[in-house]
C-alpha cells in the first residue's frame, strides 16, 4: 500500500574494494576533477617504477576509465573472485542486517523477528573498472503482509547503522579446491565505501546516480 512510503527506507550503495589505481572519474558538484594528481614526484612511481599519477580530466566516454595505472599492480585475480563470489557475499550481508539491527536496538534477534522485517530489492551494476557493486531499497516492515509501519525505535537512522555495520562484517572466504588446487586463499568483503541515503515519502527528485 501507499502508506510502505513512510516506512524507515534508504537507498544504499555496495561497493568493492580497490583492487589497484586505476583511471576514474571524479567530481565535485558539476566540475571533473583531475583523475589522480600527484605533487610529491616520490609518490608518482609505484613498485614497479611506472607512475600512477593523472592529471587528465576524464570525459564519461574517454576508453582510459577503469583502466589499472600499473598492471601488474592491480590484482586482477581477486577482481575476477570478487565477480564470481559477490552473490555469496551478498547473502551474508543479509544474514548479518538483522543481527545487526538486533544489536543496535538493544534486542535479542528473537524479539527483533517478532517486531520487524527487514525487506529489499536489488540490482548489481557493472563500473567501469570491471567490477560491479550492488544498489538496494531497503525497507523496514512489521512481519506479516500487511505491510504496516514497525514501532518508533525502528528509525531510519537505526537502520543506516546497521547496514554500514552488517556491511563491514561481511566476508566471504575463498581458496584451493579440488578443481582449482593453485587458487590464491583470499577473504572477499566489500569497500569500505558504503554510500546510504534515506528516501522520505516528500522525495520529489530522482535520487543521483552513484556508479
Amino acid at each position: 500500500p501507499e502508506t510502505v512510503a513512510a516506512h524507515p527506507c534508504v537507498f544504499a550503495t555496495f561497493t568493492a574494494p580497490s583492487f589497484g589505481p586505476v583511471h576514474s572519474r571524479r567530481k565535485r558538484g558539476k566540475t571533473v576533477l583531475p583523475c589522480r594528481p600527484r605533487r610529491d614526484a616520490n609518490l608518482r612511481a609505484c613498485p614497479h617504477g611506472r607512475d600512477i599519477s593523472c592529471p587528465r580530466r576524464h570525459a564519461k566516454d574517454d576508453p582510459l576509465l577503469g583502466r589499472a595505472l600499473c598492471p601488474d599492480c592491480y590484482d586482477y585475480t581477486a577482481a575476477v573472485l570478487f565477480n564470481a563470489h559477490a552473490g555469496d557475499l551478498w547473502k551474508r550481508f543479509v544474514t548479518y542486517l538483522p543481527r545487526h539491527l538486533a544489536r543496535h536496538a538493544g534486542l535479542t534477534q528473537r524479539q527483533l523477528h517478532r517486531q520487524v522485517s527487514v525487506r529489499f530489492v536489488k540490482v548489481a551494476e557493472g563500473q567501469a573498472r570491471g567490477v560491479i557493486h550492488y544498489h538496494a531499497v531497503i525497507r523496514l516492515d512489521v512481519p506479516g503482509d500487511t505491510h504496516q509501519p514497525p514501532g518508533p525505535a525502528f528509525t531510519t537512522g537505526l537502520l543506516d547503522q546497521a547496514i554500514r555495520t552488517a556491511a563491514a562484517a561481511a566476508r566471504f572466504p575463498v581458496g584451493p579446491s579440488p578443481d582449482h588446487p593453485d587458487a590464491p586463499a583470499l577473504t572477499l568483503r566489500f569497500g569500505a565505501q558504503v554510500h546510504v541515503r534515506p528516501i522520505r515519502r516528500d522525495h520529489n527528485r530522482q535520487l543521483p546516480a552513484t556508479g
